[in-house]
């Protein structure tokens, strides 16, 4: 044991989980925390934002490229207000982020007597977007509350987790032992279950999976692509499941249904049309909630397999014949292993269906022919961008037309953890979440595909960037509208436009101001280019990408 202060424990015990980055921005309330951060530079990285929403949306994406928890730090009151909706977009999307904040001193603490900054029930305010929120009110509480919150990462729905430390409690002195890193198994499914599934998908005749973000939250990307290849099983997957298997492999049928009542085109969707036709249907690291599944024509599979990491979303809207309660990677590498056993004994996949195989390809033919019929620009203009960078890239979508009629369906993604999209839907993740993602992989080609509105919400980012040497590439396709929604008012309320027109700053000279390179492009091939120059560029680089037609009709 040590004597030192709370908040030297608390730096020396994030940085004993393997803590290396932190975004947020400093207070007067968070003054002995970063007194202690001071001290270990050399191992965490502090990244000032300019807003306490993207400092929350930086450590979501920084934990959702990385497989690691991200940590956010705020102040008291107003500074964990501003957080809420990037914590949020983290719940909604099962992200592990750690968000840190402080408050009025332990004697103030909740007593109304209008204190600096305080707030009545914080706690309860960060309760809401969080699955666990604890107070400290005493040092020596520190180490144990902070392993306590890693452990939880470990072994439950990693949704995000609240840490309130007062301000005179982080200077108050004990004696303490920081713990070692968390080890905690990934938990796994129940063996019985386990070979029930094993039966069902070797027995069924048509048998397919449906892929969400639990296969990339696990890093199950490889376990369910061999897993899929023993079956000859086709794999859709949600749009927060994008790259669990390789979208240009032959068993990749791409994304599953849409955005809620935003068809793509008035023809039959042959996605559609083919998952309703599976009789055995395995669900890797999907919820499988109304938004992603009801709502898109999913109908009640004759056996259905749900694998997820907790019960509690399971037989909502969906009868489930087996459960399998565990983390994706280490169930799917069960299953694999029951499947081998069993082929190895002379069963195999012996139910399906004849003609099966050639089906799955001549249904990725026809869902290709969808997409150029229903959305032709869409699919040329994701085309080219997929083209012109790495097969590695990272793609961080928003909130906007370009991505639910763009990145969502048109383009592909090659690996996991490499297309982060908002599952809250709150405008504005796209950018500061790309800041995260680099700040995670600052060797990867990271791209934000936004709309003028959403890059607007975290524009200031820039800054932030800049100084701390963030060079992702941001695509503004610039409407001068919200776009989605005037999309809405032209196709349901015959072009009764009303708040949907949006006067906009030259981005690219803008991006100039705050030291980033800055382009436009009126035109695809401009795009292109100026995409090209972008990833060469030495800092963070904006394309302003004007569509004055809307999304659909850029050329």
């Amino acid at each position: 044991m040590a004597r030192m202060t709370a908040a030297r424990a608390l730096v020396e015990t994030l940085r004993a989980q393997g803590v290396d980055t932190i975004f947020g921005i400093i207070s007067s309330h968070t003054m002995e925390i970063f007194d202690a951060l001071y001290d270990h530079q050399d191992a965490i990285r502090f990244i000032s934002t300019r807003h306490e929403q993207a400092a929350a949306m930086m450590a979501d994406g920084y934990a959702r490229v990385t497989g690691k928890p991200g940590v956010c730090l705020t102040s008291t009151g107003p500074g964990a207000a501003n957080s809420m909706g990037g914590l949020g977009e983290a719940y909604d999307a099962s992200s592990p982020v750690l968000t840190i904040t402080s408050s009025a001193e332990e004697q103030l603490y909740e007593r109304g007597l209008g204190t600096m900054h305080e707030t009545k029930d914080q706690m309860g305010m960060l309760s809401t977007v969080t699955q666990h929120s604890v107070h400290i009110g005493r040092a020596q509480e520190t180490p144990a509350r902070v392993q306590e919150a890693f452990g939880l990462f470990c072994s439950r729905r990693p949704r995000p987790i609240a840490i309130e430390m007062p301000a005179d409690v982080q200077g108050q002195e004990a004696e303490m032992t920081i713990p070692g890193p968390v080890q905690h198994p990934a938990p796994s499914a129940d063996a019985a279950a386990v070979e029930e599934a094993a039966e069902l998908l070797l027995a069924g005749k048509r048998v397919g999976v449906l892929a969400g973000t639990g296969v990339h939250r696990s890093g199950a990307g490889q376990a369910l692509t061999r897993l899929v290849e023993r079956l000859g099983a086709p794999v859709f997957t949600t749009a927060g499941g994008k790259g669990a298997i390789a979208e240009d492999h032959e068993l990749s049928l791409g994304m599953y249904g849409g955005e809620y009542n935003f068809p793509p085109g008035g023809l039959e969707d042959p996605r559609q049309t083919f998952a309703n036709s599976l009789d055995v249907l395995l669900v890797a690291g999907s919820s499988l909630s109304y938004f992603r599944a009801k709502s898109q024509g999913l109908r009640q599979p004759p056996q259905l397999i749900h694998l997820d990491i907790d019960a509690e979303p399971m037989d909502k809207w969906y009868t489930a014949a087996v459960r399998l309660v565990g983390d994706a990677k280490t169930v799917l590498e069960q299953l694999n292993a029951a499947v081998a056993e069993r082929a190895d004994s002379g069963q195999s996949a012996s139910g399906k269906e004849a003609g099966f195989a050639g089906e799955v390809g001549e249904v990725r033919e026809r869902i290709r022919a969808y997409k150029r019929k229903t959305m032709p620009n869409e699919t040329e203009i994701m085309e080219a961008i997929r083209g012109a960078v790495s097969r590695d890239a990272i793609f961080v979508g928003d909130v906007g037309i370009c991505n639910h009629r763009g990145a969502n369906y048109c383009l592909e993604i090659y690996g996991q953890r490499s297309y982060l999209s908002p599952a809250w839907g709150g405008l504005g993740f796209g950018f500061p979440a790309a800041a995260g993602a680099k700040a995670g992989f600052p060797d990867r080609q990271v791209i934000c595909i936004t709309g003028d509105g959403g890059f607007q919400f975290n524009i200031q980012e820039l800054g932030t960037c800049v100084q701390y040497g963030l060079r992702p590439v941001i695509l503004v396709f610039n409407d001068d509208a919200w776009g989605l929604l005037r999309h809405y008012q032209k196709s349901r309320g015959n072009g009764r436009y009303i708040a949907s027109d949006l006067r906009n700053p030259d981005f690219a000279r803008l991006a100039e101001t705050y030291g980033a390179w800055g382009a436009q492009a009126r035109s695809l091939p401009e795009l292109v280019q100026a995409l090209e120059r972008a990833l060469e560029a030495d800092t963070a680089a904006v394309i302003d990408v004007k569509t004055p037609e809307g999304f659909a009709n850029f050329r």
